[in-house]
């Protein structure tokens, strides 16, 4: 392989290589030296109209813009120059002339970046006497709101709708100090990565209706971890106010190998069904056509029996929105009662689809981590997982009681089809987070917590490892998979103090609870290095 051509440079006094056709800004931001900007973006194509990351380079006779100019061998450039502290100035109040007074009211405060160059590079009274310029506000555009006074033509949503999505619905229209930003007709979006342009618009020209004046972001904090609702595990931040335990908003985290810095609109918006009424806020079994809510010792002790009773007649159904942790504990932890029979719920047909289906980043398959119980069904020797093979089963009259734990959310048609083919003299239990029309011939229905109230890793569509992290507590009297597991094999609902040196898996894993960590479970035999060397985002 042929290394790539290394260029020698000095910023700010400070020399440093950087590959050949390195932009002057690139190499000044993998050095840590902050230029401002507006329109630069690491995904998008360089356009260069907002004049903001001005530098000066030595054998040059005017000021140039470093998102545009490559590096040279021998090059030096200054980037705190009063020449250019000057241009920056000018070209700030510039944009400030016309900019409406909005940042008490205006989302975008706290994060917004004419907010931060202003107090770094300008912070002067304005010499503006007139009159501002006044543009459409307010402008609906289905699931974003326009405001083109606070805009400062940085056409990044411009150039994401043409390259990302290419949809092209937006565009400049007008010239000069008319110039705005909008939709053919004002129309709404129709692509679905439309909250992306909120989170790249540098000011507050675009912003999203689900999270618009619902808290200020210096209330947020944010937390890494992975979107769960496809198999692409798009890498998120979530935010989330400490003082209430709410989730407010979920935005994608740049990571150039999955998701780049983009998410879709249904793994950014559909986290509201952790709040949602339908949620199961306690265990509810079917009475005489009634639903009664009941203690989870009644669950424990009713399901405990059947399984001690006929174990080899259990079938344990685990989701793939489960993380590995909860599958290699569940296989292991029910196996030592004796349970034999084990398989998956995910849609089969799209399961092994690596590539999205939009050509973006959403996938078909609707759960995060079907890669991973791939990988563990072949570590843990789960043979006969298939719908054609658990359907034998139930053919054959061998099964009496089937347990299906872990699902999340919104539950799609390849639930429907697995129920369906449950016999109407099959007892059936359904772990979920939310109540849904498939579960009516369940006899009991146990809350599961959401992926935003554990930890754990999961394995996307490319296989790669990630790690979820949990930002708020269970809600209601929800239990993960271990917690079941756990009960299960005491046979009671009291939860033990660790043993130092816990021997038994079950209390290993109510210490990591404790703890307020995720097992590893790396260290849970059979694993190996079969998903370790796959390294983890």
């Amino acid at each position: 392989m042929e290394s790539v051509k290394q260029v020698e440079l000095t910023i700010n006094d400070r020399k440093m290589k950087v590959a050949a056709g390195t932009t002057v800004f690139q190499a000044a931001d993998k050095a840590g030296i902050f230029i401002p900007h507006f329109c630069y973006h690491p995904d998008l194509t360089i356009a260069g109209c907002c004049r903001m990351c001005l530098v000066e380079i030595k054998g040059m006779p005017k000021l140039a813009i470093s998102c545009n100019t490559p590096v040279s061998e021998g090059m030096v450039v200054q980037t705190e120059s009063p020449k250019v502290k000057d241009a920056v100035k000018a070209v700030l109040e510039l944009q400030l002339i016309n900019h409406p007074l909005d940042c008490p009211i205006c989302d975008k405060a706290g994060e917004c970046r004419l907010q931060d160059n202003y107090a770094r590079y300008d912070l002067q009274a304005s010499r503006m006497q007139y009159e501002k310029g006044h543009k459409p506000k307010v402008m609906d555009l289905g699931p974003l709101v326009l405001d083109a006074e606070r805009c400062v033509l940085c056409a990044r949503c411009v150039r994401f709708t043409a390259e990302v999505t290419k949809t092209n619905e937006l565009a400049i229209y007008n010239r000069g100090d008319r110039s705005t930003v909008g939709t053919y007709n004002n129309q709404p979006f129709t692509n679905h990565y439309t909250g992306n342009l909120a989170d790249m618009c540098p000011v507050g020209g675009l912003t999203a209706k689900d999270f618009r004046f619902q808290m200020r972001v210096w209330f947020l904090q944010k937390v890494q971890s992975v979107c769960t609702l496809c198999a692409r595990g798009c890498n998120t931040l979530v935010s989330v106010n400490q003082s209430r335990m709410q989730l407010y908003r979920i935005e994608p985290r740049r990571n150039p190998s999955v998701n780049k810095s983009w998410m879709c609109d249904t793994g950014r918006w559909d986290y509201h069904y952790v709040y949602d009424n339908s949620r199961i806020k306690t265990p509810v079994r079917h009475e005489d056509g009634r639903l009664v809510e009941k203690p989870w010792l009644e669950w424990l002790t009713e399901t405990k029996e059947g399984v001690n009773r006929d174990p080899k007649g259990v079938l344990i159904a685990i989701s793939t929105q489960a993380t590995n942790e909860e599958i290699v504990d569940c296989v292991q932890g029910l196996r030592a009662l004796g349970v034999e029979n084990f398989c998956w719920i995910v849609d089969e047909a799209v399961v092994g689809e690596t590539q999205p289906y939009d050509g973006v980043l959403r996938h078909r398959d609707l759960t995060a981590n079907a890669s991973g119980f791939l990988k563990l069904a072949l570590g843990l020797q789960i043979e006969r997982y298939h719908y054609a093979d658990v359907k034998k089963l139930f053919e054959q009259g061998r099964l009496k009681q089937v347990l299906i734990l872990g699902l999340e959310g919104k539950v799609g048609a390849w639930v429907s089809s697995f129920m369906a083919a449950i016999p109407r003299d099959v007892e059936v239990t359904v772990h979920a987070t939310n109540v849904s029309p498939y579960f009516e011939s369940a006899r009991w229905w146990i809350p599961n917590v959401s992926s935003f109230e554990k930890s754990g890793t999961v394995v996307n569509a490319l296989g790669r490892v990630q790690k979820l992290q949990a930002v708020i507590p269970p809600q209601h009297t929800a239990r993960n998979i271990h917690e079941i597991v756990l009960g299960l094999a005491q046979g009671h609902d009291r939860i033990s103090l660790p043993k130092a040196h816990a021997e038994n898996l079950f209390e290993a894993h109510v210490s990591a609870r404790l703890l307020g960590r995720p097992v590893n479970w790396r260290e849970l035999d059979p694993l190996g290095e079969n998903l370790a060397s796959e390294g983890v985002a």
